[in-house]
């Protein structure tokens, strides 16, 4: 019986690390995403319509990944300034707490 409960217990210790294996890649995922964006913004002209569609596009695929981004980093997929994204921050992790 022991055998069958480690059996188990290894299988879902195996369950949990492929869960997570899977978190960390859509996180790696968003990450290029993010870089992607901020690359666009920064260093393409925003108002050529390829560049608006890729933004877009880029924007969209990220939003649908709901529930994986972390709160900054789907800040950033919005394009809000960092002051903005460094005070809901804060305010977020205080309400959290309450």
């Amino acid at each position: 019986m022991d055998e069958e409960n480690i059996t188990k217990s290894d299988e879902h210790h195996l369950s949990l690390q492929k869960a997570l294996q899977q978190c960390e890649l859509v996180q790696n995922m968003i990450d290029i995403s993010i870089s992607s964006l901020e690359g666009l913004r920064t260093k393409c002209a925003t108002s050529n319509d390829l560049t608006q569609k890729e933004i877009r596009t880029l924007e969209e695929r990220n939003v649908d990944l709901d529930g994986f981004p972390q709160l900054g980093h789907w800040f950033r997929i919005v394009n809000m300034r960092k002051e903005v994204i460094e005070v809901c921050t804060i305010l977020y992790v205080l309400s959290s707490t309450s």
